[in-house]
């Protein structure tokens, strides 16, 4: 077990090194692209349309778009084969419906879609948007898994690269026709509601409908076009740290960006049961409210507290606000009974620890001094060490720290495998000791062969980290937006169809 939790360390390490805020050398996993200068735009005249930001300089093709601007805008373009609801269960839109059978998943693809101006979505067509979609920068991470799709008669069949229960909710990449997205100034041919036409959304169903494109280029000038009026719609992942009152109405919006505990399991008395009295101790309650603002949901489970199955598996059940009684029995039952120090000591171990975090993102600065307080009132003895991101990222890459906090940002499916899926050079030295059950009953719930709460339970007998958090975003809309939020950022104009406008 010590060598799977020294490769999952790893592989925390290497993943989830560059989620932080503030900084440009430090963007989150779904940051858009440095945003731009205002566009000097007066106010609209729009005849009662809605005016959406779009980012000039980034284009509308969904494979090369990077701004949260433009990826909003081609959700309304372009369907996927699966949409998400609010409770992350997979929709079928291009596809009718989905056969899973080992690696592989078999997806039918609805008959008589019409793409606006070239014939019907074709199998052939969904080949094409998944190859483009894998190098893409706002799919290729939820796409590492699936590995490849073929044509089979009027279904498409994805093989993954492992076996794969939740795989429909991974293939969420934007449909458009064969050869139509080769360039970043392409405007590739789909089969939304909507087309675009003279920096217009133009509703194919009334063509009397548009919406209105405002040009801004950076999310600077976004916000700035917001509050003069020139859009009617600003959101912020809040990647900056810094929440300010905006007039008009507001929404929160999901990020399944996870903030974590990670720990360093060869630092004498980190083990499975120190690990797992930490994890009850931490108040994940007050971390959302009082270090986030508000802007994060809590969670004692690595997964969205959104999601289907994680209310399944809960039932008000976890325990969000720590249990100090039940920690301090897990400490006592590991022989740490007296003091050395300002810490408690089993006469071998200390439990004197440091917990770096980026000093650049005040949310996580103030949540490491949280879980350091709480700690500290239970026999620890915590040293909170804010570093520049530089030597953040450094002393994580290098395994030069005790507790860390970071975060990754799952996608819809929540995929934890790039935490568990080793080397061959790994895996070859793991079949010599004793196999991660962490990681066995992980996949073997992704196949489907056991419950998210069976895996939950080995999870948390391992705690291989403490998940604390899943951050929010924000989005401001004026009264002239009559549409209704999604509470997913690149579905951000999307909620169950795509007459949004009035």
């Amino acid at each position: 077990m010590k060598k799977a939790l020294k490769i999952l360390s790893v592989f925390l390490s290497i993943s989830l090194l560059f989620c932080a805020c503030g900084k440009q050398t430090e963007k989150s996993a779904d940051a858009p692209s440095e945003s731009s200068t205002a566009s000097g735009d007066t106010p609209s005249q729009t005849n009662g349309n809605v005016r959406l930001p779009y980012n000039t300089a980034d284009g509308i093709n969904p494979f090369f778009a990077k701004s949260y601007e433009n990826l909003y805008l081609t959700r309304l373009l372009y369907m996927p084969l699966f949409t998400v609801s609010s409770s992350y269960d997979a929709e079928p839109l291009v596809a009718s419906s989905i056969s899973i059978s080992g690696k592989t998943a078999s997806v039918s693809v609805k008959s008589g879609l019409k793409c606006h101006g070239s014939g019907n979505i074709t199998p052939s067509d969904v080949v094409y948007s998944f190859n483009k979609a894998k190098t893409s920068y706002a799919f290729a991470d939820s796409l590492k898994s699936v590995e490849s799709a073929a044509v089979s008669g009027n279904s498409v069949v994805f093989t993954s690269a492992f076996e794969d229960a939740f795989v429909a909710l991974k293939l969420v990449f934007p449909i458009v026709k064969e050869n139509t997205a080769e360039l970043q100034t392409d405007v590739p041919i789909g089969s939304g509601q909507y087309y675009f036409y003279e920096n217009k959304l133009v509703s194919t169903a009334d063509e009397s409908k548009s919406v209105v494109l405002t040009s801004v280029n950076t999310s600077d000038s976004s916000l700035n076009a917001y509050k003069i009026g020139n859009t009617d719609v600003y959101f912020t992942d809040l990647a900056d740290c810094n929440y300010t009152g905006f007039y008009g109405n507001y929404t929160s919006a999901d990020l399944n960006n996870m903030v974590y505990l990670g720990f360093n399991e060869k630092i004498g008395g980190l083990n499975k049961n120190i690990r797992s009295a930490i994890a009850v101790l931490i108040n994940s309650d007050d971390i959302a409210k009082v270090c986030y603002q508000g802007h994060a949901i809590p969670s004692k489970a690595p997964c969205n507290p959104n999601w289907s199955v994680y209310k399944a598996l809960t039932e008000g059940k976890l325990g969000l606000s720590g249990d100090r009684q039940k920690a301090a029995q897990i400490i006592d039952r590991c022989g740490y009974t007296r003091f050395a120090g300002k810490a408690l000591t089993n006469g071998k171990d200390v439990l004197s620890y440091s917990l770096i975090v980026n000093a650049d993102n005040k949310y996580r600065v103030a949540a490491a001094y949280a879980v350091a307080d709480v700690l500290n009132q239970a026999g620890f003895y915590i040293e909170v060490k804010p570093l520049s991101f530089e030597d953040y990222s450094g002393r994580i890459a290098s395994g030069d720290y005790d507790i860390y906090i970071g975060e990754i940002k799952l996608d819809y499916s929540m995929d934890l495998s790039q935490l568990f899926i080793k080397t061959q050079e790994e895996t070859e030295e793991a079949e010599k000791t004793e196999p991660s059950k962490v990681s066995q009953s992980y996949f073997e719930m992704r196949a489907g062969k056991i419950s998210y709460a069976d895996f939950y339970k080995v999870f948390v007998e391992y705690h291989p980290f403490v998940p604390l958090v899943f951050r929010t975003g924000a989005v401001f809309s004026s009264n002239n937006f009559s549409g209704v939020f999604s509470h997913f950022p690149y579905d951000l104009y999307y909620e169950g169809n795509y007459e949004l406008f009035s």
